[in-house]
């Protein structure tokens, strides 16, 4: 391509300056023409199209008549529309039409489109809207929307409303909700709907949706919002148990009113719930419901309601609506403090009597969380009659682990068990009764002979041991017992000989080492069965 030579005032200079015809463009391809709403017509090109016109012809013959025809397009990104609709001629009949568009582009001669249909149909569209009322109130709920409609017929001119029978959607947003509902036109062209927003409605839109024939759909009307008027109330409750096991019922009464122009009278029908965590607002589920019931005439209520599990109050409110609710989504409520006592298991649960008379109970109060420990208290009970009645050995408090250790005197033979009473974090219960029991022991004979030894001589020392059983005291063999010996002037005692026999009499004899002056003593081997006894210390003087 050769170039052409222009000159540029520079400066005083004369100078070439060197411009290049525009290069070639591919074709545009993308050619797609809609009807628009409002009776114009859209077709998609380049913004930066040169020239755009859009013409409406009779036909699909060569020499078909122009019935209309602009070049007042505007662009919008890749799609240029009328700025005014295509009027036909008066009379020309309602139908599609084919249209054609001559377009030029950059880089391009002028071209022609001839794919595109244009819709002369009848215009409907829906004209003033509004409410009967301003607000919704609790007593009215449901307020109707009415609205008129309009109709163009583009072949004759003429203004009207929508036919019979035509089908208009109404969408509005209230309570964080879109609702879609649809109304049906009369034979006076008006429609009418009734809406629940069960709060505040923020607005919407109206537009037909269907209609006998075909038609083209005018923009949507605004539908006007409705605000939600407040009503003012007050509620006292009282229940009747401050302390129940989950599952248990505690009766809830009150009365309700609300604030009128002759002051506060009863409030009726109220929906009036009991919840274990303070409602939050309007939208609320109240998850912890536990128990509700609508007002009496005279604003009274009375129901059961049922707790699970702990909690810090029993909240009575009216059921969430926005109609009572401010803008921080509170309203009134009433609270009482209740507290349901929790199961639990005993784990690790031991109990056990020593050979001293000891009997010591040791465990936890296992509820999957942390005791209080200035009320979880546990008894250490024992039964001398088979289980028929307990008595209290000792109590003593659970650390905030929930774990005890209680220490106390024991009996020969007994059921014991671990007993926590009802508090208002734990259930009252008791654990498993266990058997312990042990046979009481004594040494019915204790000498050593001879009684004044030689130092380092050898003195024999004997007795005998014997065992209650069945309440009979019976030679005690096959037992063991330790020698122990005290120097004189010494506190501490010193083993001579341990696992000394005893006989089938129970008696015992051994051959000990007379060390010096100090006294001697014998005591039992004990077995988990028998009690701990032990001889009188007998003092020997040596020479």
């Amino acid at each position: 391509m050769r170039a052409a030579a222009v000159f540029a005032l520079s400066a005083g200079v004369i100078t070439p300056a060197v411009v290049h015809a525009p290069s070639a463009h591919a074709d545009w391809t993308y050619l797609v023409g809609t009807t628009t709403d409002k009776g114009g017509y859209s077709v998609s090109l380049p913004s930066n199209a040169f020239w755009v016109k859009v013409s409406v012809l009779a036909s699909t013959a060569p020499d078909a008549r122009v019935l209309a025809s602009t070049e007042e397009l505007k662009a919008s990104g890749n799609s240029w529309t009328t700025e005014a609709p295509l009027v036909l001629p008066e009379g020309t009949p309602l139908g599609d039409y084919p249209v054609r568009v001559d377009y030029r582009l950059s880089g391009e001669t002028t071209k022609q489109w001839n794919g595109g249909t244009y819709g002369h149909r009848l215009h409907l569209g829906v004209g003033k809207v509004s409410f009967d009322h301003t607000t919704t109130t609790w007593d009215r709920r449901t307020v109707v929307l009415t609205g008129t409609t309009t109709s163009w017929n583009p072949s004759t001119g003429e203004r009207s409303t929508a036919p019979e029978g035509t089908t208009v959607r109404v969408s509005y947003t209230a309570s964080n909700t879109i609702f879609d509902k649809t109304a049906q036109v009369g034979a006076d062209g008006s429609f009418s709907l009734p809406v629940t927003p069960n709060g505040t409605l923020w607005g919407g839109t109206a537009t037909v949706l269907s209609a006998p024939g075909s038609f083209d759909p005018d923009e949507a009307t605004r539908v006007p919002g409705l605000d939600v008027e407040k009503l003012v109330h007050r509620i006292t409750t009282n229940i009747n148990k401050f302390r129940v096991l989950a599952g248990t019922d505690v009766r809830v009464t009150g009365r309700v009113e609300r604030l009128t122009d002759d002051g506060w009278k009863p409030f009726a029908n109220a929906p009036v719930i009991a919840t274990g965590a303070e409602v939050g607002g309007p939208q609320d589920p109240a998850s912890q419901l536990l128990g509700g019931a609508t007002s009496s005439a005279t604003g009274t209520f009375t129901f059961n309601a049922r707790a699970q599990y702990a909690t810090r109050a029993v909240h009575t409110s009216l059921r969430p609506s926005a109609y009572w609710a401010d803008s921080s989504g509170r309203r009134p409520s009433y609270s009482h403090d209740i507290a349901v006592p929790q199961q639990f298991t005993y784990s690790p649960y031991t109990i056990t009597l020593d050979q001293y008379g000891t009997v010591n109970a040791k465990g936890r109060l296992n509820n999957g969380s942390y005791c209080d420990p200035a009320y979880q208290y546990v008894t250490l009970q024992a039964s001398l009659d088979s289980g028929r009645t307990w008595r209290n050995l000792r109590t003593v408090r659970a650390d905030s682990y929930c774990s005890y250790d209680i220490t106390n005197a024991g009996y020969e033979s007994a059921l014991y068990r671990v007993h926590h009473a009802e508090t208002n974090q734990l259930v009252a219960k008791s654990g498993p009764s266990l058997k312990r029991a042990r046979n009481d022991t004594r040494f019915s004979a204790f000498a050593i002979s001879p009684t004044r030894p030689a130092v380092n001589s050898k003195m024999t020392v004997s007795g005998t041991l014997q065992q209650k059983t069945g309440g009979v005291w019976k030679p005690f063999g096959g037992a063991k017992v330790t020698l122990v010996f005290k120097p004189k002037g010494e506190n501490q005692w010193y083993w001579v000989a341990k696992n000394i026999p005893t006989n089938g009499s129970g008696r015992f004899s051994y051959r000990a080492t007379a060390y010096g002056d100090g006294s001697w003593a014998v005591y039992l081997q004990t077995t988990g069965s028998t009690f701990y006894s032990e001889t009188k210390a007998k003092y020997i003087d040596a020479r």
